[in-house]
């Protein structure tokens, strides 16, 4: 990416920063013509023309880019003097000169920006100032332009420059997005359903009346559970078994009675402990409380003990 000052435009007076900057190029310009470095030359040359366009230092700028042999950037000069200085003599004379001389062995680029831009060619600024329409050489081969506009956004495009070729590239501003419109700003009007997938996507599924109904299941199951442990206990009992059955084998019927409601007993302990695990799951999970913290109380059972979950949502 090229970095540049912005040029003064032709129509307005240059700062006093700007001419003092000029004047400082120019004379390195000079000295530097002075030694031969005709390229280095015609880049102050240029500087202090962007900074306080003068049709002298134009001219200079474009004698040393044709004593460096780089004739595409000498024709570029000259057609930017043909158009600015057509009444000034001695400029309208070194541009024809070169034009005539040079033009036919370029490519000629006839840019047009819908609004101002500025361009540069493999990296370095080709126009002077910024502009709506911009007229380059190049030199035949393969070629990147860039394009900056005034009002924002820039572009590229890759040419492949033939020897005496003109062609005409029209370019328009790309959009450049509003703040509203950034990535990860999130838009103004949301499309018509997205809050509530939103909000659907990290709420519970389930109203507190559920778990209200499954916590008093549970407690019934606990109740059904202690009475069949004490009807076990006392019907018909340790001691009315060991009387009846004393001397008999296991098929002695007290024995089997007393069997029977011990494993009724396991079997509603099992589904009371079962019911209470999906309880709580449920209350923790699956329930809608409020954003208070809630405290599923502890069931009291028959006979002592409790069932129950706490917990915070």
């Amino acid at each position: 990416m090229v970095v540049c000052a912005e040029p003064a435009r032709a129509d307005e007076p240059p700062s006093a920063e700007r001419l003092k900057s000029a004047a400082e190029e120019y004379d390195r310009g000079r000295r530097a013509f002075l030694a031969d470095d005709f390229e280095g030359a015609s880049v102050h040359f240029e500087s202090a023309y962007r900074d306080a366009p003068r049709a002298e230092t134009l001219r200079l700028a474009i004698r040393a880019r044709r004593k460096a042999k780089q004739n595409a950037r000498a024709a570029t000069l000259a057609a930017i003097a043909a158009e600015r200085y057509p009444n000034d003599p001695p400029t309208a004379q070194i541009a024809k000169e070169t034009l005539d001389e040079t033009a036919p062995q370029l490519q000629e680029l006839l840019i047009e920006c819908a609004s101002e831009c500025a361009i540069t060619a493999d990296g370095r600024v080709a126009s002077q100032t910024d502009g709506a329409k911009h007229r380059l050489f190049l030199d035949p081969g393969s070629h990147e332009l860039g394009v900056s506009f005034k009002a924002g956004g820039s572009t590229a495009r890759h040419i492949e420059a033939k020897k005496g070729a003109r062609d005409t590239i029209m370019l328009e501003a790309p959009i450049v997005p509003r703040p509203s419109e950034s990535k990860g700003t999130p838009s103004a009007d949301p499309a018509p359903g997205a809050n509530d997938a939103t909000r659907a996507a990290g709420e519970k599924p389930l109203p507190p009346v559920v778990f209200y109904v499954a916590a008093g299941v549970t407690v019934a199951l606990a109740g059904v559970t202690v009475y069949s442990g004490i009807d076990a206990k006392e019907h018909p009992g340790v001691d009315a078994v060991r009387r009846a059955c004393a001397g008999k084998d296991t098929s002695c019927p007290e024995y089997q009675d007393g069997k029977a409601a011990e494993t009724r007993t396991n079997v509603l302990l099992g589904v009371t402990l079962g019911a209470a695990a999906l309880t709580a799951v449920t209350g923790i999970f699956f329930t809608r409380w409020a954003s208070s913290p809630v405290k599923v109380g502890a069931a009291p059972l028959p006979g002592g003990g409790t069932i129950g979950a706490v917990g915070t949502f």
